[in-house]
């Protein structure tokens, strides 16, 4: 089936320079030099300065292998395929496959 995976950092979460979604330093203090023409190295640091609260689509299998009806028990296997965490948009997520 198919799920919708949450970025597991919130727009309340600070990276180490103090910059996050909602709270926060809109820049780290060693950046305004890479700024000060106001379009040289803007691109650069665009997505490291705005950060972003993402959510991306999975999908998972499941399998029952044995059902236990007096305990309500069961187990089997799953296989998950989700996107990884971005670091609020700064970074181009990976294709992740977890097996259980």
């Amino acid at each position: 089936g198919l799920f919708r995976t949450p970025s597991y950092r919130t727009g309340l979460f600070l990276d180490p320079k103090g910059r996050g979604g909602t709270t926060g330093y809109d820049m780290a203090v060693a950046l305004p030099g890479m700024e000060a023409d106001g379009g040289e190295g803007q691109d650069e640091l665009f997505a490291e300065t705005n950060k972003v609260f993402q959510v991306t689509d999975g999908s998972i299998e499941m399998a029952v292998d044995k059902a236990d009806p007096e305990s309500g028990e069961f187990s089997g296997v799953f296989v998950s395929e989700q996107l990884s965490d971005t670091d609020m948009g700064s970074k181009q997520p990976k294709k992740v496959l977890i097996k259980g």
